[in-house]
């Protein structure tokens, strides 16, 4: 109405009036033209931006109980948590730079479901922080991320294939199942040529005038043609007390050395130097069924004596081979069998472990899975050596006996 008798004192008249309102007319359609045109255009740059911009929350939530027979004197049922993996959360996003290069990372945290704690020492994302670049030439990364050897031999692994943590060899200490996380790495993996494919890490200490304090690095190689593949790896890490087992201080150090590792098979030499570890693995899938094998070796490196390392200036290693077997047995079922030699120095441990899963669908499966362990000789701390199997307490005796049922989702 105010448009209106402002044309009229404008114009003067009526035909004043109906050539202006048709006027106002066609302006408002071209109006309402260039917004629907900008409106789409801006829907279209959305829905772009959503495509070159990927984000994605995920997550394992993993729980069970399991029964042991022996740790330390006595049996036990325990409510666990992770009994295929860690259960976690994390975030992890892509973005499309053009040319076929893209921006990653990956923030990760782990937790325990039956206590709702963080693990990894309380690390909000202990399990995996990085940010790096994906390209035609390979993918760079750079944080805290996965060890090489679980990268590259873990799916000749039993404990990867179908049994979880419980299956490793001599607590995962050549860590095929990961379960020490590297800490200020950068790392490198190579797109596959010809089926050939490598990798690196390197970890940057960062300590004030001492380049190789908290240093670390690794490399491998991977062939990967038909049913067939096979993967070496080797890893140097110095100070593992705290880059490899995450404990505050290093024995060399003022501060008085306290000992992140409870399991005796290599309680006794976690002060080393240094340790060094390498790794061959194959496997071959024919049909329904997988077998895997590997053999892993890590030495310690100039054992500094505590009052829980014993073995002063000593360089043992500890040599683990494995076999392990899987099948699909039907559409929603897989089982394995696995059997695993460990010679630690002066002591012998040998351990056969079982499991079986069942699809429920693709995110929920149910899970059973049992180990035995037989220890002989003299173990890392100069005392008769025990079976002490990965995630649970040592046994009093030479045997322990283990098992897991429980159920994990994904999301």
């Amino acid at each position: 109405m105010t448009k209106i008798n402002f044309v009229m004192l404008i114009n003067g008249g009526p035909i004043g009036i109906y050539s202006r309102i048709d006027s106002y007319q066609r302006l408002g359609q071209r109006r309402l033209a260039t917004i629907c045109v900008v409106l789409f255009l801006g829907t279209l740059n959305t829905l772009a931006h959503a495509q070159a911009n990927n984000v994605t929350l995920y997550g394992i939530a993993d729980g069970g109980i399991t029964y042991t027979n022996n740790q330390g004197g006595a049996s036990s049922t325990q409510a666990t948590s992770g009994g295929l993996g860690s259960s976690r959360w994390g975030l992890t996003g892509v973005e499309n730079l053009g040319g076929g290069m893209s921006t990653i990372f990956k923030l990760e945290s782990g937790f325990n479901l039956q206590t709702g704690q963080l693990l990894q020492n309380g690390r909000e994302f202990g399990r995996l922080a990085y940010v790096g670049l994906n390209s035609q030439w390979g993918t760079l990364t750079l944080g805290r991320q996965d060890d090489v050897m679980g990268d590259y031999l873990g799916a000749y692994s039993g404990s990867v294939q179908f049994s979880g943590p419980l299956g490793t060899h001599a607590g995962d200490l050549d860590n095929i199942f990961i379960s020490y996380k590297l800490s200020n790495t950068v790392k490198y993996a190579s797109p596959s040529l010809g089926g050939f494919s490598f990798g690196g890490l390197y970890g940057v200490g960062g300590v004030s005038g001492s380049v190789g304090t908290n240093q670390l690095w690794g490399m491998a190689a991977h062939y990967a043609g038909g049913p067939f593949s096979a993967s070496a790896v080797y890893h140097h890490i110095n100070d593992p007390t705290v880059t490899y087992f995450d404990g505050a201080a290093t024995a060399s150090s003022n501060t008085p050395f306290s000992n992140p590792v409870n399991n005796p098979i290599y309680l006794g030499y976690s002060s080393a130097a240094s340790l060094d570890a390498f790794g061959v693995g194959a496997g071959l899938t024919i049909g329904a069924s997988t077998i895997g094998v590997n053999l892993t070796s890590t030495q310690f490196n100039r054992v500094v004596k505590t009052a829980t390392t014993p073995r002063g200036g000593a360089s043992p290693s500890i040599t683990s081979v494995e076999v392990a077997y899987s099948a699909r047995i039907i559409a929603a079922a897989v089982v394995g069998i696995s059997y695993a030699y460990t010679h630690a120095d002066e002591a012998k441990y040998s351990q056969v472990t079982l499991g079986t899963q069942y699809f429920l669908s693709k995110r929920t499966r149910l899970y059973a899975e049992a180990a035995w362990q037989h220890a002989s000789g003299i173990d890392s701390t100069g005392r008769a050596a025990v079976a002490d199997l990965t995630t649970v307490s040592a046994s009093s005796t030479g045997n322990q006996i283990a098992a897991r049922v429980g159920i994990s989702v994904r999301f």
